[in-house]
């Protein structure tokens, strides 16, 4: 019986490593795409998707990179008038 508590307690120790480093390779992620996106491009992101957080930013860049990377080109978040 004291064998089945060893091997759960190492089962669980085992899971709960994984875990952990699930979220922190999530984390660096969000990290290197904010870090390597355009400052414009970030601006626009926090205004007009209302200060969301790291993670929701970095996922909307990867899923819809082209877009926000076209409305700095057009001059949205630069200062710039149409």
């Amino acid at each position: 019986m004291s064998n089945l508590n060893k091997y759960t307690k190492i089962a669980l120790w085992v899971i709960a490593a994984i875990i952990l480093l699930g979220v922190a390779g999530r984390c660096d992620r969000n990290e290197q795409v904010i870090y390597n996106m355009p400052d414009n491009v970030y601006r626009a992101m926090k205004t007009e998707l209302g200060n969301p957080s790291d993670d929701r930013i970095a996922d909307e860049y990867l899923n819809n990179r082209s877009h926000w990377e076209s409305l700095i080109s057009k001059g949205y978040g630069t200062g710039k008038a149409d």
